[in-house]
């Protein structure tokens, strides 16, 4: 479907499309406190973000690394988020990794914490699925 604008309502939407983009950089900076450039910023990952076992409720094992990076230098700390078992903490870095055996049968969240404020300034999470899905009826074998 092709429509036919004029000079200036093509001018219009490129200009309110332009300022709806600057507003939404303008909201991530001040959420985060101190204005920051688009190339630096937070970052919490976790690799892999899935782990797959193969049947549902079973738990699922995996070697994962959670790589965080930030603008400044500080102390920082990486959290589970549910029980609130310390992963390992941090002094004067900006980034850094931890690699650690992962085993659950459900999804676990994390945290970096930044230790000076005592606040969150990241989550990451690692979702586990299944293979096979759990039936509800028991399997009776019988040779007769």
């Amino acid at each position: 479907m092709y429509f036919r604008l004029g000079k200036g309502t093509a001018w219009l939407i490129g200009s309110m499309l332009l300022l709806l983009n600057s507003a939404k950089v303008i909201a991530q900076q001040e959420n985060i406190g101190t204005p920051i450039s688009l190339t630096t910023r937070v970052e919490l990952t976790a690799k892999p973000a899935n782990c797959v076992a193969l049947h549902q409720g079973r738990k699922c094992y995996a070697k994962v690394s959670l790589l965080w990076q930030v603008p400044k230098i500080g102390n920082f700390c990486i959290y589970q988020k549910i029980t609130h078992k310390v992963i390992q903490c941090w002094k004067n870095s900006r980034g850094n990794q931890v690699d650690f055996e992962f085993e659950s049968s459900e999804k676990l969240e994390y945290q970096l914490v930044a230790i000076e404020k005592n606040r969150v300034i990241a989550e990451t999470s690692i979702n586990v699925s299944w293979v096979h899905k759990a039936s509800p009826r028991k399997r009776r074998w019988r040779l007769f």
